[in-house]
């Protein structure tokens, strides 16, 4: 049975502008009532966070610096302005919004389930009702569309994932509730009918870790770091695939160029600077310099089709280096805490989502959540008797 708090309420009502699925905002108007909400509720979240004088955390503040950074680069290139603000507003009210809930985590927890379910479920149903597409949209690059309620499948792993790692967490938090369960098996179900390579993989790969009792213990946060980030390197600097053709093509049916992307990976590589991006630019300035496929320009590559490398084309080397720093302080909070279970669904959460985007873009904040919500753990974990030293007071966990 659900039920809600006060807290939990309102943290649902705040939530609903990052919850915006794409049949929605097909609508007449819908764009316009989001974009008026996101205004709205950032306003009211920066205003409750300063009158509880409230605090960000190193990590927190870097993740703002750096989406000011590709909004400054963006107004510079005049790309997409607009957009950008809002992607650093928003940004800015779910990291203000997580402190806040910080002292009252599980009314956070109870919105965010709840939000999952409604849009992976409804998801759901349009997916066993018109099994070929629920509507239909043509693009340039793509041609026609096949999407649902939330969009192609290649966009469910922005729900799907998230929805995955919050179910997984939620169970440690109520645990007489199933639902985390029905959630679980929801996600599932809608692989069974349409579903991406990345979300297969990473999905896959969260339960196994989550579920398997050795892998469980021995996937400490460190490791999960070093290998995530090292097999990136294989792939996209060095180019060394073929380790993963047993993977890739025999499981997965794909080609070892992992759909043309390495390629854009490499126009995306020769176009990095260490101190100046390109920002959020127009689509189509995006496909000019990455789609460059030597004797024609493909108008898909609207990004780098990795998350590091599109960071950096968008913020610098700086920027990457910044993204680094966040991911290796959330697992060494992780590690410090790392006999309880909860930082470790956390760390496996993080492990997935770096591998997600070696393939994708993963800025999205709903897939940004996989990140945002360890950093505050000090304060949000239960059974805090698993810590494994004292972890207080170094400096990036001291509130600014």
């Amino acid at each position: 049975m659900i039920k809600l708090n006060k807290k939990s309420v309102v943290a649902f009502i705040a939530l609903i502008p990052f919850f915006s699925p794409i049949y929605i905002l097909t609508l007449p108007y819908a764009g316009l009532v989001y974009n008026f909400m996101k205004v709205v509720v950032s306003f009211l979240v920066f205003i409750c966070f300063i009158t509880q004088r409230k605090r960000l955390s190193l990590p927190e503040l870097l993740l703002i610096f750096g989406e000011l950074l590709i909004f400054i680069f963006t107004f510079c290139n005049n790309g997409q302005i607009t957009l950008e603000f809002l992607n650093f507003i928003m940004l800015c009210t779910i990291i203000f919004l997580i402190e806040l809930y910080s002292e009252y985590f599980v009314s956070l927890l109870d919105a965010l389930i709840l939000h999952f379910e409604l849009c992976i479920y409804l998801n759901l149903v349009t997916l066993i009702l018109f099994p070929e597409r629920l509507f239909s949209r043509s693009s340039s690059a793509y041609g026609a569309t096949y999407e649902w309620f939330l969009g192609s499948r290649n966009s469910f792993i922005v729900w799907l994932l998230p929805g995955l790692v919050v179910a997984l967490i939620y169970r440690f938090y109520n645990r007489d509730s199933k639902r985390w369960i029905v959630l679980i098996l929801g996600i599932i179900v809608t692989q069974f009918f349409q579903t991406s390579s990345t979300l297969i993989v990473t999905s896959t790969i969260m339960i196994i870790l989550s579920f398997s009792p050795f892998l469980n213990r021995v996937f400490r946060p460190m490791i999960c770091f070093i290998l995530a980030l090292s097999i990136q390197a294989l792939i996209v600097i060095m180019n060394n695939v073929s380790f993963l053709a047993p993977i890739v093509e025999g499981a997965l049916g794909k080609d070892l160029t992992f759909t043309n992307r390495t390629t854009i990976w490499k126009n995306a590589i020769n176009h990095l600077s260490l101190f100046k991006g390109y920002g959020n630019l127009q689509s189509n300035e995006v496909a000019d310099i990455l789609g460059n496929y030597g004797n024609y320009i493909w108008k898909g590559a609207t990004h780098a089709h990795n998350q590091l490398l599109n960071i950096g084309f968008q913020g610098g080397i700086i920027l990457i280096l910044i993204t680094l720093a966040v991911y290796y302080t959330a697992f060494w909070k992780l590690e410090v805490l790392w006999k309880n279970p909860i930082s470790r669904v956390y760390s496996f959460g993080i492990f997935v989502y770096i591998i997600a985007g070696y393939t994708e873009v993963t800025n999205q904040l709903l897939l940004q959540l996989i990140v945002l919500l360890p950093l505050t753990i000090e304060e949000t974990i239960v059974n805090t008797k698993y810590s494994e030293k004292k972890h207080k007071g170094l400096f990036f966990d001291e509130k600014f």
